[in-house]
């Protein structure tokens, strides 16, 4: 087969063209950090970097699901926090009442100041986080705990019963809300939220009125404080879970972005480095061209 100067020119040219395409794939990885712009032009890292991709957007909902999860339960650990400091004052304060130095005047005055206490206790109890009742469940309407004013003693809505829970992962999940009906050593059926707040009910009447009964009083009291923290060591067991799957999320998804880095994107010193090649390569070619294609309009007329 005869080289013909017009064959020479095509190979060369096809070359050219090669190494200018080369050119632009390296030069575009360079500037996006990215190995294909478009699946065609890796079929295979396109694939798993897609797969990849909705795993780590998986793991990132979870995580979104677990930061509020904690968010909810360090909120409702606060709330329990200042209502078990308010019960261990008032119990002091009642054991004071108790002793039986008192007069009438200085039993009223306590009266007062646990009333005050339990109207601390209500602002605790109807606590919000994001716009929602810590302790109503799906009771949106309105606050859950409600107070006759005639009697002073507490009502809780049928809905603050219902768990609220967030997903965790596939097949786990974390109640977050607290209903007053866990088992926390209370009488089965006995919600011990509202029942706290009416035996300070029942404080303040008998201090006003009924002296001999606050050894009563305080026995509950010490009741309602012992269901308070147990609560609260429930709902620090579950924020410690939480904590401990924002720590494996955490892990997962940083895997997984790096699985993506791995898979789709380009490793920018490499790329670097093949790029000048391709340009020396690139420039030579047209060099080489240029020395053995001398060529006139004529020697492609005449081949």
């Amino acid at each position: 087969m005869q080289i013909t100067p017009l064959i020479l020119a095509n190979n060369l040219l096809q070359n050219v063209q090669t190494q200018e395409n080369r050119i632009s794939q390296l030069q575009s990885e360079a500037t996006t950090g990215q190995v294909f712009q478009v699946p065609s032009d890796n079929p295979v890292a396109a694939e798993n970097t897609l797969s990849l991709n909705d795993a780590l957007s998986t793991v990132n909902a979870y995580q979104t699901s677990a930061n509020q999860a904690a968010g909810w339960l360090n909120q409702t650990s606060g709330a329990l926090s200042s209502a078990i400091s308010l019960f261990q004052s008032v119990i002091s304060t009642a054991t004071q009442a108790a002793n039986g130095t008192l007069n009438s005047a200085d039993l009223n005055a306590i009266a007062e100041a646990v009333a005050q206490d339990q109207k601390t206790y209500a602002q605790i109890l109807n606590s919000q986080y994001n716009g929602e009742y810590l302790f109503g469940g799906y009771q949106g309407a309105g606050a859950p705990l409600t107070v006759n004013p005639s009697t002073g003693l507490a009502s809780w809505p049928a809905e603050s019963t219902q768990l609220m829970r967030f997903a965790l992962g596939n097949s786990s999940t974390v109640t977050v809300n607290l209903t007053g009906f866990e088992n926390v050593g209370q009488p089965t059926g006995s919600n011990y939220f509202q029942q706290s707040y009416n035996d300070l009910t029942q404080l303040v009447n008998d201090l006003k009125t009924n002296p001999s009964n606050l050894a009563n009083d305080l026995g509950a009291l010490n009741n309602d404080l012992a269901y308070l923290t147990s609560a609260q060591s429930l709902v620090g067991g579950r924020l410690n879970r939480v904590q401990d799957i924002q720590s494996q999320l955490h892990t997962v998804a940083y895997n997984l972005q790096e699985g993506v880095a791995q898979t789709g994107g380009a490793d920018i010193a490499s790329v670097t480095i093949e790029l000048a090649q391709a340009q020396q390569a690139y420039q030579a070619a047209l060099q080489s061209g240029s020395q053995i294609l001398p060529m006139s309009l004529l020697s492609f007329i005449n081949p």
